[in-house]
């Protein structure tokens, strides 16, 4: 038996080393929750955490409200969702999620709200429930994976799962090394050497230093722009890149159609188009799961891969993408470890791209954790950009820095201005 005994959120307010700009917004300061929850697990009291930006304009996208009042809603629906959980009970980690989420889609139906937006704080209970349980039990979380501790029920998600385990699904054991996939922000510098705090900035100077290999370049709405960026940060990676680079592109549903996604694709040398990994989430999530939008896709003949990220905010969506021929989805931690679990297995069976995206997370709790699913879960190229746009952990009192250190020595170094940042060599991360 699994019970939640308290919740408490904690808020930290973090400086950007340079600014992040994606779909309509351009990040230079924000909020990271750590969320603890007090769990008895068969009578024995353990404590869990997790942790994870409140990323401005990326879970709700309205145009019309400012930062500052988005974030106030977000944290004051992590409150409410806090509330909720306390006193929750269920027999496994699966059945208190499922309790918890279905309470949450009934207030998203309710209030008409996304439900990307009002599941997010459900995943910040739900990862420090499986945090709590891997501390009781005194095992890492691709083990109790493996062995299904979490009582997960992939039917209960997808029913044609049903009757199957994750271990029928999923690798015997996580990936030792992950491709690190390089964001390249529509703000970022891309040429030269430019450095002010120990770590590169330049898209160049990032390939040299850490061996890139595998990026990530937004798109921003607008056809002629996207096509000159793209250009331009698509001939920095074949100038200094690995003979074996690749790429992606990510919209962040800036366009309303796929005949304007296709004249970007058009507009790009087609001696780089065979590098391309795949597009993510290049409508607008109004759009993206219609029939009209599976309508201008199978028009699309010989399209790049496509894939949904923001648009998979419910349980169905994945499934309901396919169904329109999309070729898969991305597994983020603010969208769900239980459900991104049953989508890695539904791709497995189905043949679809299950893709490792980000939302900036650092250490060192969201990073470490994310990277644990990732791995457990087979992706092999996985988006970072916490190293990218934050100062490693400088963030942190030294303490947090230290003990961050010692735990996770293959993962992070001590930068030359003392702080710990993230190891890359040849473009790869050891978790």
């Amino acid at each position: 038996m699994i019970r939640i005994l308290a919740c408490r959120l904690r808020l930290q307010d973090l400086h950007l080393r340079l600014p992040f700009r994606y779909g309509i917004a351009t990040v230079t300061d924000l909020t990271h929750a750590f969320v603890e929850a007090d769990v008895e697990i068969d009578g024995k009291r353990v404590t869990g955490i997790a942790a994870e930006h409140l990323s401005p304009k990326w879970l709700y996208k309205r145009p019309d409200t400012s930062p500052e009042d988005d974030n106030a809603e977000l944290i004051a629906l992590i409150e409410k969702t806090l509330g909720w959980a306390m006193g929750l009970e269920a027999q496994t980690a699966f059945g208190l999620w499922q309790v918890l989420y279905a309470k949450q889609a009934a207030y998203a139906q309710e209030t008409g709200l996304p439900t990307l937006w009002t599941h997010f704080p459900v995943t910040l209970v739900e990862r420090a429930v499986i945090d709590a349980l891997c501390n009781a039990i005194g095992q890492p979380f691709h083990t109790l994976l493996k062995t299904n501790a979490f009582g997960i029920e992939l039917g209960a998600i997808h029913p044609e799962l049903a009757g199957t385990q994750p271990s029928d699904w999923l690798p015997d054991a996580p990936r030792t090394q992950l491709t690190l996939r390089h964001t390249v922000g529509m703000a970022d510098p891309l040429e030269g050497t430019e450095r002010d705090d120990a770590l590169p900035k330049t898209l160049e100077d990032n390939i040299a230093t850490y061996g890139l290999k595998h990026f990530k370049l937004k798109l921003g709405g607008n056809v002629e722009a996207d096509i000159a960026r793209t250009r331009a940060v698509l001939e920095v990676c074949a100038s200094h890149a690995p003979h074996d680079w690749a790429f992606t592109l990510d919209a962040n549903e800036s366009y309303t159609d796929f005949a304007s996604v296709r004249a970007v694709w058009e507009g790009l040398p087609s001696t780089y188009k065979t590098r391309c990994l795949f597009i993510e989430q290049p409508l607008h999530r109004d759009q993206a799961l219609t029939e009209a939008a599976g309508v201008g896709l199978a028009a699309w003949d010989g399209h790049p891969p496509i894939i949904i990220d923001e648009s998979d905010g419910a349980i169905g969506d994945f499934p309901r993408a396919l169904a329109l021929g999309y070729a898969g989805t991305s597994h983020k931690g603010c969208k769900g470890v239980f459900k991104g679990v049953a989508n890695a297995c539904l791709a497995k069976k189905r043949g679809a791209l299950l893709s490792g995206e980000d939302l900036t997370c650092v250490g060192p709790v969201c990073l470490e954790q994310d990277l644990a699913v990732m791995a457990a879960l087979g992706i092999e190229s996985v988006e970072r950009n916490g190293h990218h746009y934050f100062a490693g952990l400088s963030m942190f009192d030294r303490a947090t820095q230290d003990a961050a250190l010692a735990a996770h020595p293959t993962l992070y170094h001590r930068s030359s201005a003392g702080w710990p940042t993230l190891t890359i060599t040849d473009g790869k991360i050891t978790p």
